[in-house]
């Protein structure tokens, strides 16, 4: 989700952070998460405080070397002169973390997706966060509450090995030119799926010899979590589909996007990227917020379009409900050796102005503050005058608890889905087999 969204408004945030650190009662503290908090003040009599370099492990999360200058080391600098922020790179997961513990200059910071979470647990590379949230009297209610539950549920066991930093979401894109084409009305705030898949079939059809599709739709392992759905029954360690009647109603949903005549392979990438961005055929693209991204670099351009947004589509008995929360996640190292500078860090990265600064910049805050949400992309030419807002009415879905053998189904569940839905097996017999698959190999490579 790499984000390059740095306008004229970073020299002045970081003028502001730079100037409250010169402010204020020597020795007093401010609140955590304060806006206008400053440096920490040194104390009359004592020394300066001593020159720290703190490197943070990009872990499995998207994050540029211009985000990293200006959304995270600048801040920094600005705040605590005497911290200077370097970025490592992971390279190959597990394998590039156990590089670095072999060579006893682990990181001190980790920014990682929620996922990784659990395997920085297993690995004991992270530390738990509480006691020093306790000490420094942070009020996690700060934080939106989805995400901080999505980091409480993969830590595990009453401890938390991070907080969020920003958040991804999800939308309904729509091509405004495609729909005032065929006189559909565009879609609504708080339209459900079954809306959702009406309004793609009055979208799909041949026009002056091209081919409209009308939507594109997420994966269906994202989808699922709407429903907060697990793959795995947590009693058996096993694949545990064909017990669930919301799997079926999911293939079924999925089947018929895809039976629409014209809308074929609906989830497919090249759907997203060629059809909505590209060739602008596809009428909707009910996806993450990543598509903001390359609309920006249309803006202004010949390749530029009519779009909006709205709300993701919900299902009818979880209404203004979007997919369970996702983003980027910041943790500290058990292995490093500035952990309090290293809590400063965390803690400064998720206060009000900063999340201000990454928001004007194109990461959507991880804080539970409207005002702010509402801030999202103010610098990005391409969302003037779009119904952004809509997009913040939903609410994201509980998480599911982690277990070690998911990732072992979902494969399963999307070959199945895509026999399904090109005619080759019906739809309760491609949920079985999919669950047969995932156990065969749980049996064969789980623990």
């Amino acid at each position: 989700m790499g984000r390059k969204r740095f306008g004229v408004l970073m020299t002045a945030t970081l003028i502001a952070l730079s100037a409250t650190a010169c402010g204020g009662d020597a020795g007093n503290r401010a609140s955590p998460g304060n806006e206008g908090a400053g440096a920490q003040q040194q104390p009359s009599g004592d020394k300066p405080a001593q020159p720290v370099t703190l490197v943070m492990l990009q872990d499995g999360a998207t994050l540029t070397k211009d985000e990293f200058a200006n959304l995270i080391a600048a801040p920094v600098k600005a705040k605590y002169p005497h911290i200077t922020m370097e970025l490592a790179t992971n390279g190959k997961a597990d394998e590039g973390v156990q590089n670095y513990i072999a060579s006893g200059e682990f990181p001190d910071l980790i920014f990682s997706t929620y996922p990784r979470i659990t395997n920085h647990r297993e690995l004991k590379t992270v530390e738990d966060l509480n006691p020093f949230i306790a000490r420094n009297k942070v009020d996690l209610k700060q934080y939106d509450p989805a995400a901080l539950q999505t980091a409480q549920v993969y830590s595990g066991d009453g401890k938390l090995y991070g907080l969020p930093f920003s958040l991804n979401f999800t939308a309904t894109f729509y091509n405004k030119d495609i729909f005032d084409k065929f006189g559909v009305p565009y879609p609504k705030e708080g339209m459900t799926w079954d809306d959702a898949l009406e309004t793609a079939k009055k979208l799909s059809r041949v026009m002056d010899g091209i081919e409209y599709k009308g939507a594109f739709v997420q994966g269906i392992g994202d989808v699922s979590t709407q429903l907060s759905l697990p793959l795995i029954d947590p009693k058996t360690g096993k694949a545990s589909l064909a017990a669930q009647d919301s799997w079926k109603r999911l293939f079924d949903l999925y089947k018929a996007f895809n039976d629409i005549p014209g809308n074929k392979n609906a989830s497919a990438s090249a759907t997203l990227n060629n059809g909505f961005l590209k060739d602008q055929s596809v009428a909707m693209a009910i996806s993450y917020d990543a598509r903001i991204a390359a609309l920006e670099k249309l803006y202004g351009t010949p390749q530029d379009f009519n779009w909006d947004l709205t709300q993701f589509p919900s299902f009818k008995e979880k209404p203004n409900t979007t997919v369970a929360s996702s983003g980027h996640f910041l943790l500290m190292s058990s292995l490093g050796k500035h952990k309090e500078e290293a809590f400063k860090v965390i803690e400064l990265l998720g206060s009000p102005g900063v999340q201000k600064l990454i928001t004007d910049h194109g990461r959507f805050t991880a804080l539970n503050d409207q005002s702010i949400k509402e801030m999202y992309g103010r610098n990005m030419k391409s969302l003037q005058g779009k119904n952004i807002k809509a997009v913040f009415k939903s609410q994201f879905a509980a998480p599911v608890p982690p277990h070690k053998n998911a990732a072992f189904v979902l494969p399963h569940v999307n070959t199945a889905l895509t026999r399904a839905i090109n005619g080759e097996i019906d739809v309760n017999t491609a949920i079985r087999e999919a669950e047969e698959a995932a156990n065969k190999e749980i049996c064969e490579k789980g623990n």
